[in-house]
């Protein structure tokens, strides 16, 4: 008969342990992915700049003041003026430049005009300047539609006047008294009362625009004898005037000797050359002489310039990634091709034995003069002895020189690199590109050099 057990006697059952190859892969490629975080998180990371061509400049903008050579013209007569030529438009000698109407006779003609006075290539001229401004306008320089509207309809006057004038038989058995320009030059129609202002009576007062008053003589207007008519500019030289801050300012511009102003209005780009002088109440002031265009801006009294001190194109690198590096300098019979076709000197050593004997040094060159190479100094030491090969002669080390470089990574390690500035401002210099010890574009950089220890890569 089968013993019973009692309940007591029963041992629970228990699975037989088995080991989870998937959760220990799991828990291992969570450790790993873990340490590689906290290892990417902790560790140091270069940054790295692509160097580039670019330019530089350094150029500074100035309110200047215009200065011409300007005539006023009075009318000897009383009566309405009309007008016959384009403002900043250049007439020779004899040309009509305006005339008086004491009763208004040839305001009858005008008023009979029907627009058969313009000829077709009158009206594509029209046309051109309408594209000319929609092409350069602006909202925010919604005034210069005015200007616009004014050039226009003043434009038409005078193509009417010219014409009408023309075509009356006998001018003078009328009160239509013609005037004639007295001397070539370029035609304004407005007095602003600096027609003699030089360069020797500026004042810091004479740069206030806010002042600046504009009379503009209007085409059909009524007009005195003994009044302006209009004034005209007699020479193609002609000068801005600007105010500068100091004499040290005025000297670094006058050093120049010429210089190229680009004018803010057009862009238009011209060299000048430079003249300065000081008043008696120590202010300072700088004249930049032009032999051109002046019709251009012959209606500006105040113009918006920028001077143009320094332009220079090449690499552009980052003032962050220049450093400078110590070198041994080496005359240059003692470096050579070893056998593997890398340069190299033969360094004195001393084996275990204190034997003296003779060992290739890999040392490439950063750079060189006429006489030597500039090796680096974390493979070579002060004092070391170097043989001249197939000589008995030998060299200490002893001089260095320092180079200014940049940190070089494109091998996937910094090294240095010499470069050449040509100009440099407070964020990026420019430096001579292809140079045989130097950079490339597209080469790749440390962009902060202060961030590499080189011993760590040695």
């Amino acid at each position: 008969m089968t013993e019973k057990r009692s309940s007591s006697q029963v041992l629970p059952y228990r699975r037989p342990f088995r080991l989870n190859v998937g959760l220990i892969m799991l828990l291992i490629i969570f450790l790993y992915v873990l340490i590689s975080l906290i290892s990417y998180l902790t560790s140091h990371r270069t940054e790295v700049y692509e160097v580039r061509t670019g330019s530089l400049s350094n150029n500074q903008i100035y309110k200047g003041i215009a200065l011409r050579r300007e005539t006023i013209i009075n009318s000897d007569y009383t009566g309405t003026i009309n007008y016959y030529n384009k403002e900043g438009e250049r007439i020779p000698y004899g040309e009509l430049a305006f005339s008086v109407n004491e009763n208004g006779q040839i305001t009858d003609y005008l008023s009979a005009d029907d627009g058969s006075y313009f000829s077709e290539d009158d009206f594509n001229r029209f046309r051109s300047d309408a594209i000319s401004f929609t092409r350069t306008f602006s909202p925010a320089g919604f005034s210069s539609v005015y200007d616009f509207k004014s050039g226009a309809v003043s434009s038409a006057q005078k193509i009417s006047n010219r014409k009408i004038l023309s075509e009356i038989p006998d001018l003078s058995s009328t009160s239509i008294h013609p005037c004639y320009c007295e001397e070539p030059g370029e035609i304004l129609y407005f007095i602003d009362n600096c027609e003699d202002i030089t360069f020797e009576k500026l004042t810091p007062e004479s740069f206030d625009s806010s002042s600046y008053k504009k009379n503009q003589l209007t085409n059909g207007a009524k007009i005195m004898a003994g009044e302006p008519a209009y004034k005209i500019i007699t020479d193609e030289n002609w000068s801005v005037a600007i105010q500068v801050a100091s004499e040290e300012e005025a000297k670094a511009l006058v050093g120049q000797i010429y210089m190229q102003v680009r004018f803010l209005e057009n862009q238009l780009v011209s060299w000048a050359s430079v003249s300065s002088r000081k008043d008696d109440d120590g202010n300072y002031y700088v004249n930049l002489r032009f032999n051109n265009s002046v019709s251009v801006f012959a209606a500006d009294r105040f113009l918006d310039i920028e001077l143009i001190l320094n332009h220079s194109t090449g690499l552009k690198v980052p003032n962050s990634s220049i450093t400078k590096g110590n070198f041994f300098l080496v005359p240059k019979e003692y470096v050579f091709e070893g056998p593997t076709g890398q340069k190299g000197v033969l360094l004195e050593v001393y084996t275990d034995k204190n034997e003296k004997s003779v060992q290739f040094v890999p040392a490439v060159p950063y750079s060189e003069n006429e006489d030597c190479y500039y090796l680096d100094d974390s493979v070579l030491r002060a004092g070391g002895i170097l043989d001249r090969p197939n000589s008995s002669e030998q060299f200490t080390l002893h001089e260095q020189a320092e180079l200014i470089g940049v940190y070089y990574i494109n091998k996937g390690y910094p090294d240095f690199r010499q470069i050449k500035i040509n100009y440099q401002n407070e964020e990026y210099a420019i430096v001579e590109p292809n140079s045989p010890y130097g950079l490339q574009e597209y080469d790749y950089i440390v962009l902060f050099a202060n961030s590499i220890k080189m011993n760590d890569y040695y």
